[in-house]
Parts: C-alpha cells; structure tokens; sequence
C-alpha cells in the first residue's frame, strides 16, 4: 500500500491533528511529551475514591 492510500484512510481530524504536530517546535514537543508523563504517573499513583452506594 502506497503512501497515498495510506493518507487516504486518514480522518480530517487526524490529518488536523498531524499537522499541529509537525508545525510544533522541539522543544514544545518535548514540553507536551512530559505532561503526558506527568500525567500518566499522577493517574497510576492516584487513590481510588470508591463511592458507597
């Protein structure tokens, strides 16, 4: 499958979303990178509220 087609199956919001990225320098990509892992670590060390029913 060439490129093309690949770009094909592509949604527009996916395509939007790609070339956000590519227009982002390094260092915001960098800066996105750690809030995601700031945010992955805050979410696996989170206590579990359970709510009583």
């Amino acid at each position: 499958m060439n490129q093309i087609q690949k770009n094909n199956k592509i949604s527009n919001s996916e395509k939007v979303r790609v070339l956000e990225a590519q227009s982002l320098t390094y260092i915001e990509r960098i800066e996105r990178l750690m809030k995601l892992i700031e945010l992955s670590y805050e979410l696996k060390t989170a206590k579990i509220i359970q709510i009583k029913k």
